[in-house]
């Protein structure tokens, strides 16, 4: 899931890039929990909606948001992958 430093640590920017990739695998590993707790507080609002149809529906669309954000950021690393690969030559 995580970005490997094989792929910048040729280009002779070996700490910058470590730092750029740590900062980024940080964010990656920070995003994918949060959309996980966002899904546990959509499941919660639809539990506590006792059946009003306006919190269900702003559960909804948390759950729907949060699982849009978990399918971007298991995505990330394989754009950051191709970039990589395609644009810098590694």
């Amino acid at each position: 899931m995580f970005i490997s430093t094989a792929d910048i640590t040729s280009a002779g920017v070996g700490n910058l890039s470590e730092f750029v990739i740590n900062i980024i695998n940080w964010f990656i590993g920070f995003a994918a929990v949060l959309s996980v707790i966002m899904i546990i507080a959509a499941g919660f609002q639809y539990v506590v909606s006792f059946g009003d149809e306006k919190k269900i529906s702003k559960a909804t669309s948390t759950l729907l948001f949060a699982i849009v954000g978990m399918v971007l950021v298991f995505i990330a690393p394989l754009v950051i992958q191709f970039i990589l690969a395609n644009f810098l030559g590694k």
